[in-house]
């Protein structure tokens, strides 16, 4: 492994793991962004096709904390470089339902949309990064 990698990968990874505790530690501050993706589908014919109602809050802490945990994991493993590209790939695709959750642009207008396409930037350059990891086959550990 490169001494490049040694240091970027756990940078790459810190964001996601400290999320990832935050949703493990306090799942309730997670809810009210869980309801805006289910407010997506609320009222369209995927709703009505899978038979979903509204969730709970203990659904909803439940999912917070399995994802924190998904996160806080391939984070570590991210970070340590066991199996990067397995992690990395689990840390991009985990973050995209986040992205969404955090950055509800379509409910949004003026100040607020600008706030929000900022934040869908930042995330996409890390959702960029942890594909990057994923997608380097140079060789074990690297």
């Amino acid at each position: 492994m490169t001494v490049l990698n040694t240091i970027a990968r756990p940078l790459l990874a810190v964001p996601f793991v400290a999320s990832g505790w935050d949703a493990l530690v306090k799942p309730e501050g997670h809810r009210e962004r869980a309801r805006q993706l289910y407010a997506l589908i609320e009222g369209t014919t995927l709703e009505t096709r899978l038979g979903l109602t509204a969730p709970s809050n203990e659904v909803l802490d439940f999912f917070a904390r399995l994802a924190g945990g998904t996160f806080v994991g391939a984070g570590l493993a991210l970070a340590l470089s066991k199996t990067p590209r397995v992690a990395a790939l689990v840390l991009a695709a985990g973050q995209v339902p986040v992205v969404l959750a955090n950055n509800p642009v379509w409910l949004a207008h003026g100040e607020e949309r600008q706030k929000y396409l900022l934040g869908l930037a930042q995330s996409a350059g890390l959702i960029g990064g942890a594909l990057i990891v994923a997608s380097n086959v140079k060789g074990r550990g690297q």
